[in-house]
């Protein structure tokens, strides 16, 4: 635990701002000044919208997606914080930090911070507690009476803001839960869709849910950026608003049972043709739900395999605490890591703990089988194109699963929850070789179709030829898989590998299995 010392940090701030790195009035110094001085003033956070008009001179309207002064400067002044650190001031015991995705100014030992460089990570924020130190005395306390003179107005301004802010945001009554349990086998719709620092009134993604706009946090900023493709997503609207911050959380009303959480990522800030470029490690944070780790030290980028990447993380047997509610809560505790963000929140209520079974058919509407069960587009899948047939499959009584096909080089990132085993049934017809789709004779085709399937680098199908293994053309043909295992990242990453012409597939299945 460490006591603050306001003192140390004054000099500090002192030494830095009249070094010849932030000498004169450039955008870097107006920028440190700026967020230093309502650092000193008590912030907890500082938004981009609020450098820009305060430190720049931006009007009031500033849109951070038509304009990056405030990222573009922010990384200026890291640059020249950390050239500072290695001349003048390398001898210094604390040094003054603007975390990376952030704009409040933190003060780190100087030992953490060296070292985290030697280990190639970054020092955790340390906890403050206890009394405030003396006040600052002399020149030093000279300032820091300036500075409250100077801003209280200012911060007076803010606070009122901050408070009718947060007011106009009062999170929203509870979603109605349905009356009636909910079948594991026949999910109902979600009971809470949110899009996390989203304005929009609602959203109808392409399985027909509605989406909320973002409510019950307390605490982070909103998070726009501009449309770009997200992989892996029919749905890239979800991935480009989140709630991001240093620490904030969500404190969901929900009825008595179990849930299965969904919260979406993608990281749309670092990473190759983003903003900050960078990569893996740019951003790790910790998620907790009532208080215990859900992830640590998660890193949105490394987990989805690339930026602009859709990753979903699934939670099962989830349940609200004693109040009624579901608190998450994510936090950045790394100084020199960009804050923690949310793009979305999703949660189904189910019957008991285990996952919701998986059932995608590769096709652009869902299907409903016999057994009342419905089959879902296909999702998180990238490579590959779905093509529909006319002619009709034999052997099946569900030939509405093989109405159409996916077929190419392609992967499927099936998120699933990390603690249970699975079993998977993958669905398979030839429709094309043998068929009058290729204006030929039904004969003659083993080896014209020929390709591999891994499950998370495990062989599960090798050198697979539908139409041997099948007796022909347009018959059903399935393959089930159990005992498989999600990797670290919470997914069952399938792949299809051509050997001869292009793998294909009708539908897949996913269930939990029993412990």
């Amino acid at each position: 635990m460490l006591v603050i010392d306001r003192t140390a940090e004054l000099a500090e701030y002192e030494a830095v701002i009249s070094s010849a790195h932030f000498a004169g009035t450039t955008n870097s110094s107006r920028l440190l000044r700026y967020v230093c001085d309502r650092f000193f003033l008590g912030a907890t956070h500082i938004t981009e919208a609020e450098v820009a008009v305060g430190a720049l001179g931006r009007r009031t309207d500033f849109d951070s997606q038509q304009d990056s002064i405030v990222r573009v400067e922010a990384h200026r002044v890291r640059k020249r914080l950390h050239d500072f650190y290695e001349s003048e001031g390398a001898g210094h015991a604390i040094r003054l930090v603007l975390p990376l995705g952030s704009y409040l100014p933190h003060f780190v030992p100087a030992d953490e911070v060296a070292g985290a460089a030697r280990n190639g990570e970054v020092a955790e924020i340390p906890q403050l507690a206890g009394p405030l130190s003396s006040k600052p005395r002399g020149p030093i306390r000279k300032r820091a009476i300036q500075i409250s003179a100077l801003l209280f107005a200012a911060f007076l301004v803010v606070a009122g803001y901050l408070y009718f802010h947060n007011r106009v945001k009062t999170p929203a009554p509870a979603l109605p839960a349905s009356a009636a349990p909910t079948s594991a086998a026949a999910p109902g719709p979600p009971e809470v869709l949110v899009m996390a620092g989203s304005s929009a009134r609602s959203y109808t993604d392409q399985l027909g849910h509605v989406w909320s706009a973002d409510r019950y946090f307390s605490g982070g900023e909103e998070w726009q950026v501009s449309y770009r493709r997200i992989l892996r997503t029919s749905d890239p609207q979800l991935f480009l608003s989140a709630r991001q911050g240093q620490d904030f959380s969500y404190d969901i009303p929900l009825k008595p049972g179990y849930y299965e959480l969904r919260l979406y990522f993608a990281e749309t800030f670092y990473g190759e043709d983003n903003t900050e470029g960078g990569g893996e490690s740019s951003r790790m944070f910790d998620v907790t739900a009532n208080g215990a780790p859900i992830l640590t030290n998660f890193d949105p980028l490394s987990d989805a395999g690339g930026s602009n990447t859709a990753d979903v993380r699934v939670f099962a047997g989830i349940s609200p605490g004693a109040d009624g509610k579901l608190h998450l809560r994510f936090r950045n505790h790394f100084a020199l890591k960009a804050v923690a963000f949310v793009n979305a929140i999703e949660l189904t209520r189910t019957e008991g703990k285990a996952m919701l079974p998986v059932r995608w058919v590769a096709s652009d509407s869902a299907v409903e089988d016999k057994a009342g069960r419905l089959w879902v587009p296909d999702q998180f899948v990238e490579g590959g194109r779905r093509r529909a047939h006319r002619n009709q499959v034999q052997g099946t009584e569900e030939p509405e699963l093989y109405q159409s096909e996916r077929y190419g080089n392609f992967t499927y990132a099936i998120p699933v929850s990390s603690d249970a085993t699975y079993t998977l049934t993958l669905y398979f017809a030839e429709e094309w070789f043998g068929t009058s789709d290729t204006g030929t004779s039904n004969t003659g085709w083993v080896g014209s179709r020929v390709f591999d399937v891994y499950c998370n680098g495990i062989f599960l199908l090798h050198d697979f030829d539908i139409y041997k293994e099948s007796g022909g053309a347009l018959r059903a043909i399935t393959r089930t898989f159990h005992g498989l295992k999600p990797n670290h990242q919470g997914k069952l990453y399938l792949s299809f590998v051509p050997n001869q012409d292009y793998p294909n597939i009708t539908a897949l299945e996913v269930v939990p299995e029993r412990k």
